[in-house]
């Protein structure tokens, strides 16, 4: 278990099957997060979750220190081949926790330690060219857009492009190890 000023990043447990599917059955997430459609998941779909979860390289559930509240999930897979040390990085939350700056503490904290614990030389993601606050939050804390799949997602009665972003270990810490 982690903190951060506000955060508890913890590990996952059984007892957040409930909350991830709550979070990816609110249709604001599923169209930030996935160029899937935007349908209801059924209880079923928890087996996926917790797959997903327990095939991350790290992952963390996302607590708010005081209260308690879940607030998401964020995560780190490496990439096959390993050789490369590539990470891949994921973040969805609660949509009543947007704009508060929560997606940037653990955005940077899980960023961090990647580089720091894992070793990557790299942290990759991808996300859809309507997510403008999560492009904006990558941008800052120092992620590159290296490509875009053009009417890559279908939604809302338009085509929108996937960006694909990174940032490299060295770029990192220029930024962050070196003041």
């Amino acid at each position: 278990m982690f903190t951060t000023e506000r955060l508890v990043l913890r590990g996952f447990e059984d007892n957040d099957l409930d909350d991830l599917l709550a979070l990816r059955n609110d249709a604001r997430v599923v169209r930030m997060l996935s160029a899937q459609p935007v349908a209801p998941r059924p209880t079923k779909y928890k087996e996926y979750l917790k797959t997903l979860a327990e095939n991350s390289t790290i992952g963390f559930t996302i607590i708010h220190k005081e209260t308690g509240q879940f607030i998401g999930q964020c995560s780190i897979k490496v990439a096959e081949p390993v050789k490369n040390r590539d990470g891949s990085f994921g973040i969805s939350m609660l949509p009543r926790f947007w704009g508060k700056g929560y997606g940037m503490e653990a955005t940077w904290f899980t960023v961090d330690h990647a580089f720091k614990v894992l070793g990557v030389q790299r942290v990759s993601l991808d996300v859809l060219e309507g997510n403008e606050a999560a492009i904006k939050l990558y941008k800052r804390i120092g992620f590159k857009e290296e490509g875009r799949k053009r009417r890559a997602n279908w939604v809302d009665g338009h085509w929108e492009d996937s960006l694909s972003m990174g940032v490299l270990d060295d770029e990192w810490a220029e930024m962050y190890w070196k003041r």
